[in-house]
């Protein structure tokens, strides 16, 4: 039944589109077989679902010209239609980049990786189905769209969406500029935008309906999720946006020297005159080097371990023809620039524990850390690049006393108050900030969840390296775990276990959200305003808060309006 529906909607689009068609060329009579008019057809397989029995995975599609060549450092191009049927039936390699959290940061990846993987429930519905796009995590710099990170089994047993993973350029490749159109920067968020397009012309073919897309992220790709609120190019390609423990207002958020920054790392690709030769000369030179040379390039921009973190980041696009951003993002949330559209934000309790524990567990680092102790937590913090260095060492200084006690060192007495600098500066000041300007637009079209889980896996070992030598909580990305299955860092859950049905529950929560643009599963929240900021003075949104419990199931959902408020405030004067 769904394969004539199927033909049906394959054939209104070739007519609507003739010049991309063959209408002698139908889908097979396969099931394992979609076609979409502006793409073609693609051959699948099926998938074990975690709970439910098998799904059908379309792995590998291509949604632009692989960025070979002198399409390196360019925005991406619309892959065209194959004329025979695709195998899609394994995922493609992950974007290259340098894993600068593993023990031994390595080169993994692929230069051609502009591809998408599409899963979609069986039985094979009569109706279209709403889609979710997820932007994976990686921090601009890697992550995975594939089922070993992002595998899907958890949406497919809910069997209410079609789920669509996309791969993207991240690091030197995804990010680098010279400020101009010669090499104009945000080529990740550019191939996120063309995934989005391919989302809108082809995802009909696999039972999707392109007019119920959810675009939803995590960490900097929740950052990027709402740099697509903001981009008026990106609208209408989605009705709602989840944005997972990052916000547009981050302070990693934009490179705002990109040319510097250019010359620099054509200067460590060894290219003659770097520092003086023009944008045409720079970028035709940087396209042609090698590409193992370019991405350890990124190794001279570290001043201690693996921070900064982020190298390359997005830049504002000045006078470009498609630019992606046009503004810098904390005047776009101020003055109300970006789509009106539902919008659930999410957090865990430390978030900032990305960074904390890779540090604190590795004595080197630590030791490094404590022998220049304000100096490094300085540029670990990023103040604004407005203030001046005595600005930047005075309020150092009052970190120091607010936060550890006047203590300049990392240690027991003070790896929590350190954490909680990383949380508040990098994620709950942002948070914060990004949905008090939010409502007070007036759009109050805005709910929260925190996840404050502890399971028996935690992304801690991740950033440890090992077993971490104490309890940091619920950390970031924590909330993943019960979204996506990772084998490729966790085990399995037992199926009857308390974890399997936290799972159940927190991807029914997503899949609401992406049916309706609100919440009806789970207890209501009052309405956001934005007379709630600052009366009474500690005054915050009500949210979700998934949260153990002694209870049958393990654990418990409630509303909550709590929030480190205190501490925000306290970052709100800092940074004046």
């Amino acid at each position: 039944m769904f394969k004539s529906r199927l033909t049906v909607v394959y054939l209104g689009l070739c007519l609507a589109s003739i010049t991309v068609c063959v209408l002698g060329q139908l889908p097979e009579d396969d099931e394992l077989v979609a076609c979409a008019a502006y793409s073609g057809c693609f051959k699948g397989t099926y998938m074990e679902g975690f709970q439910s029995q098998q799904f059908l995975a379309f792995m590998g599609i291509p949604y632009a010209i692989p960025p070979l060549g002198d399409l390196r450092f360019g925005s991406p191009r619309r892959a065209g239609r194959n004329p025979d049927t695709v195998d899609a039936t394994k995922p493609k390699p992950d974007c290259i980049r340098k894993e600068y959290l593993s023990a031994q940061p390595v080169i993994s990846g692929d230069e051609d990786c502009l591809y998408l993987n599409v899963y979609r429930p069986m039985p094979l519905s009569e109706e279209l189905l709403p889609v979710m796009v997820y932007i994976h995590g990686g921090g601009f710099i890697g992550g995975s769209a594939g089922p070993s990170v992002s595998g899907p089994e958890y949406f497919m047993d809910s069997q209410a969406v079609v789920l669509v993973t996309v791969s993207y350029r991240v690091g030197v490749l995804g990010y680098l500029s010279t400020g101009d159109e010669n090499m104009p920067g945000n080529y990740g968020l550019k191939d996120q935008l063309l995934a989005l397009k391919w989302v809108r012309d082809n995802i009909h073919g696999f039972g999707g309906d392109y007019d119920e897309v959810t675009l939803f992220g995590h960490g900097i790709d929740g950052v990027a999720t709402h740099l697509h609120l903001l981009n008026r190019n990106s609208a209408g390609l989605f009705r709602k946006v989840i944005s997972m423990s990052g916000t547009a207002n981050v302070p990693i958020a934009i490179n705002r020297k990109p040319l510097e920054q250019a010359r620099k790392v054509a200067e460590l690709c060894g290219i003659d005159n770097a520092d003086t030769i023009n944008t045409v000369e720079l970028t035709d030179a940087l396209k042609t080097v090698d590409l193992e040379t370019l991405i350890n390039a990124e190794d001279g921009f570290k001043y201690f371990g693996a921070d900064p973190l982020y190298v390359f980041r997005p830049v504002i696009e000045e006078n470009v023809q498609g630019a992606f951003l046009i503004e810098e993002p904390v005047d776009a949330i101020e003055y109300g620039h970006y789509q009106k559209v539902p919008w659930l934000l999410g957090t865990v309790e430390t978030e900032g524990a990305l960074r904390t524990i890779n540090i604190n567990e590795n004595p080197y680092l630590r030791d490094q850390l404590n022998s220049n102790f304000s100096n490094i937590l300085k540029q670990l913090v990023e103040f604004p690049s407005q203030f001046n260095e005595q600005q930047k060492n005075d309020r150092t200084e009052l970190l120091i006393k607010q936060y550890l006690n006047e203590i300049h060192a990392l240690g027991p007495q003070t790896i929590y108050g350190f954490l909680n600098i990383m949380t508040d500066r990098h994620f709950k000041h942002p948070l914060y900030t990004a949905v008090r300007d939010y409502v007070r637009s007036g759009e109050n079209r805005v709910l929260m969840y925190n996840f404050n889980y502890k399971g028996p896996v935690s992304y801690a070992s991740v950033y440890a390296k090992a077993n971490p030598s104490r309890d940091y909580g619920v950390v970031h990305g924590d909330d993943l775990i019960y979204l996506f299955r990772s084998p490729r860092f966790f085990p399995d859950f037992s199926k009857d276990s308390k974890e399997a049905k936290l799972i159940t529950q927190f991807v029914a929560y997503f899949v609401e959200f992406a049916r309706n643009g609100a919440i009806h599963n789970q207890p209501a929240l009052s309405p956001c305003s934005a007379n709630i900021f600052g009366n009474p003075p500690d005054g915050f949104c009500e949210y979700h808060s998934f949260e153990n419990d002694d209870g049958e199931n393990g654990f418990k959902v409630v509303v909550k309006d709590q929030f480190h408020t205190n501490r925000v405030q306290y970052w709100l004067y800092l940074l004046e």
